[in-house]
């Protein structure tokens, strides 16, 4: 009993490794993260402010960047995944009754950039 168990283990040890092996790589690595957080004053959290991203300088290598959008979530987060090339952004949070801000940045493969804003109400 001992000796059936034993080669039920030993051959479930080595299907999982094998498993394992076969698996394709994920290269994260390639890609670069920009993400962050869309505040209001005093330090709050700003859902559904719209976060644009555009290329800041001349394009890499015959690579052309289309603009991106997205719109921060309810705990005022964002993010965008980019492709893997160094490159310079510009990134633009604009929200109704806010002022709008922008910010430029760079992102190289495989590094995330943390970009936080804090919008400040237009005056009346």
């Amino acid at each position: 009993m001992r000796t059936t168990k034993r080669r039920i283990g030993s051959l479930l040890f080595l299907l999982t490794w094998a498993g394992a092996e076969m698996l394709p790589a994920q290269d994260t690595a390639a890609y670069s993260i920009i993400a962050g957080t869309v505040f209001r004053e005093p330090g709050f959290a700003l859902p559904g402010a719209l976060v644009t991203l555009e290329a800041a300088g001349p394009p890499a290598k015959g690579k052309r960047f289309k603009a991106q959008k997205v719109v921060s979530d309810r705990h005022g987060e964002y993010g965008f995944r980019m492709p893997p090339s160094e490159a310079k952004f510009k990134l633009t949070a604009a929200a109704k009754g806010f002022i709008t801000q922008e910010k430029e940045t760079t992102a190289s493969p495989g590094v995330r950039v943390d970009l936080f804003f804090e919008l400040k109400p237009e005056s009346r």
